[in-house]
């Protein structure tokens, strides 16, 4: 059964922390259950493999040796898609180290946005390597330079892994699904659906054939966080011609923030394909949606009062004074390719002279987790953007212990 059916109380507590891997045991169970919270690509490759891995990386903490776990699910034989915890001494932690001793468990598999897609009985196979390093794991003190040190670490150490390291890593088989793996989930929340432009309701599934709307729902979903639904314009088009200006326009009091996502099918087949066949396509989904920011950009400096339709009804609003702001999104941005990213997005700033960055789909939950207002919000935009314009090359922003535990307070969660 679902857990989010089992225990709704349960899961909307667990499910506030951004992401990554954490424990819970129903009271009068006696088999814990493994929780994952993680994008829909990551998802898909534990399906298709039936399972993960789950690396215990040691790494030093401020002059201390300690162990991280790095979760590790194989849409690549070399690289990894990966999620890190550096391990704490809260109870926790030591409730999923003990899920980890065990032979069986369960493991829940949501998305990022708190849906559960996934649900297995599973069986872990502990090798003695990581049985050791777990059992003799130091709790050092960290704070957010040393957490991302010990990340830091901890990529490297993948990167450079052997044979004899991957046979050392803890197994999660997948032996039997808890309900259907392709469900079709309806989202019919009242509050999450009242932007301009919304068709009163949403749906996701894993596997996605035709990624474009799913993606577009899923963006303002996060905006969200960050924006009033009646700031948010999903599909507005210009008035003359009822061509699409761009995915998404969000209007506040100072600011005007176009949106264009680009996004590939999440399917089995698009998960085989080569690395380099990735990065590619990564490069060129950011080239097609500063293409179309391009666009979007000029119709508003040409058109004032901004002029749209929204359902078919014309909306005009005076942007007096407002700054003009992108943000591309792609399905995926990876480290070695910021060079090409950063070409492109200079070329697009010296075309129309006004700020984009980019992030992927990971990067904006990130920044719409941790940052949920349009002060921080724009904060880290400008952060990035400036950055930018100072050193040559846009930067990966990284957030880390001390967000997640301001994050937690102002949710009103005890600890970080």
């Amino acid at each position: 059964m679902m857990l989010s059916i089992l225990a709704p109380a349960t899961v909307k507590e667990l499910l506030r922390f951004p992401g990554g891997i954490h424990c819970v045991r129903l009271s009068g169970e006696s088999i814990p259950r493994i929780i994952l919270k993680l994008p829909t690509n990551f998802i898909l490759s534990m399906k298709v493999n039936k399972g993960f891995k789950i690396y215990a990386v040691p790494v030093e903490v401020s002059g201390s040796a300690s162990v991280g776990l790095l979760c590790a699910f194989f849409d690549d034989a070399d690289s990894p898609l990966t999620c890190w915890r550096l391990l704490d001494p809260s109870d926790e932690t030591l409730d999923l180290l003990h899920a980890l001793s065990k032979r069986q468990v369960l493991v829940h598999i949501f998305d990022e946005q708190n849906r559960e897609l996934l649900g297995y009985s599973s069986e872990i196979v502990m090798p003695l390597v990581s049985k050791v390093r777990l059992e003799h794991v130091g709790f050092p003190d960290f704070d957010q330079k040393s957490f991302h040190v010990a990340h830091e670490q901890a990529a490297a150490w993948i990167g450079l892994r052997s044979a004899q390291d991957d046979a050392d890593a803890i197994q999660v088989h997948f032996t039997e699904s808890l309900f259907p793996e392709d469900l079709m989930i309806m989202d019919l929340r009242q509050d999450q659906y009242t932007f301009n432009g919304s068709k009163g309701f949403g749906f996701t599934s894993l596997e996605r054939e035709d990624a474009g709307l799913y993606q577009e729902m899923d963006i303002i979903n996060l905006l969200h966080r960050v924006f009033r639904p009646e700031q948010i314009y999903h599909a507005p088009k210009r008035f003359y011609d009822k061509e699409e200006i761009a995915d998404i326009v969000v209007i506040t009091d100072s600011t005007c923030l176009i949106v264009q996502a680009k996004d590939s099918p999440n399917t089995e087949q698009t998960q085989n394909r080569t690395l380099q066949r990735k990065k590619l396509a990564s490069v060129h989904m950011l080239k097609g949606a500063l293409k179309q920011i391009s666009g979007a950009v000029k119709y508003i400096v040409r058109n004032r009062p901004f002029r749209m339709l929204v359902n078919d009804q014309e909306v005009s609003i005076d942007l007096g004074k407002h700054q003009i702001l992108s943000l591309a999104i792609v399905r995926e941005m990876f480290m070695d390719t910021y060079t090409e990213y950063s070409q492109e997005l200079f070329s697009l700033f010296n075309e129309i002279n006004f700020p984009c960055i980019a992030l992927d789909y990971a990067e904006l939950h990130s920044y719409t987790s941790y940052c949920g207002d349009e002060r921080r919000f724009l904060g880290a935009y400008f952060q990035v953007f400036n950055f930018a314009h100072s050193n040559g090359s846009f930067p990966r922003l990284r957030f880390g212990v001390e967000d997640a535990a301001i994050l937690m307070r102002e949710q009103g969660v005890g600890g970080a």
